[in-house]
């Protein structure tokens, strides 16, 4: 489990470590969208509640598309436009599980939610205003790293005319600039919304034609373009692919492989 100093919500990151999953999925995967036996998915889920100390036992999820799609749960939300999970007859049988489909983010000032999204390289972000009580987790691949993914929770609150100078967040594990390797096609999509000099902070062209990526430093940036300042931010430094012990990387092994998630609720 992986967390941040700057963030006093109850939350973590898992690893791919301490769970009782088995063969390409162990041991910690807390996907259940794959092949893996759900029961041990849901008995990762509540390992990892356990030792975040997370007791609110209404959890809604993402099915992620890699969209700008940030889900606010707000005090009047309608439960019924998710999808339920039946989690019966497993260690989450006290739980309700929701999916929110074609979500990549959630958010909500509610103090009886678990929000959770899934990663295997792509980035976790994770938000916390303590003025406005403001939580949140976002999912940002290449594809929402491009899209400026990182600033629809910061939009939000400038948007409602909250000031997001008490905003703190989190960039977690995920694919490095040691490892992650593009091509044209993804520096191109990235174009559109950085500048030369900006591209120029976290991509590294290769003599083969091909390109090194730092999704984080690419991340904090965006934040930075929305007003956040970078002592806002707490970026941990490893890397998916090349840390083979701690992590589940999709690009290291494709599918059937395991997923880690972001947990986050108020205290």
């Amino acid at each position: 489990m992986r967390n941040f100093k700057n963030i006093k919500a109850l939350h973590g990151i898992t690893t791919r470590n301490g769970g009782v999953s088995v063969g390409a999925f162990a041991s910690m995967n807390t996907s259940f969208f794959g092949i893996d036996d759900p029961k041990h998915v849901y008995t990762n889920i509540k390992i990892a509640l356990d030792e975040i100390g997370i007791k609110s036992k209404t959890i809604i999820a993402t099915q992620q598309v890699h969209s700008n799609k940030v889900l606010n749960i707000d005090e009047a939300f309608d439960f019924r436009t998710l999808k339920s999970i039946d989690t019966s007859n497993s260690d989450l049988q006290e739980y309700k599980l929701f999916v929110s489909p074609e979500t990549d983010g959630l958010m909500t000032f509610r103090d009886d939610i678990v929000l959770m999204t899934f990663y295997a390289d792509c980035v976790p972000l994770v938000y916390e205003d303590e003025l406005t009580g403001l939580i949140a987790t976002v999912h940002s691949g290449w594809r929402g790293t491009a899209h400026l993914m990182a600033q629809e929770v910061v939009k939000y609150l400038i948007g409602n005319e909250m000031k997001v100078e008490q905003l703190r967040i989190g960039i977690g594990h995920c694919a490095g600039i040691c490892c992650y390797e593009v091509d044209d096609p993804v520096v191109d999509a990235f174009r559109v919304n950085y500048s030369n000099e900006q591209l120029g902070a976290f991509i590294i062209p290769k003599e083969n034609g091909k390109y090194m990526i730092d999704l984080k430093q690419a991340n904090a940036i965006a934040l930075m373009k929305q007003g956040i300042a970078l002592s806002q931010i707490e970026i941990n430094p490893e890397c998916t692919i090349c840390n083979a012990v701690d992590f589940h990387s999709h690009r290291r092994t494709g599918y059937p492989r395991g997923s880690m998630s972001t947990f986050i609720a108020k205290k």
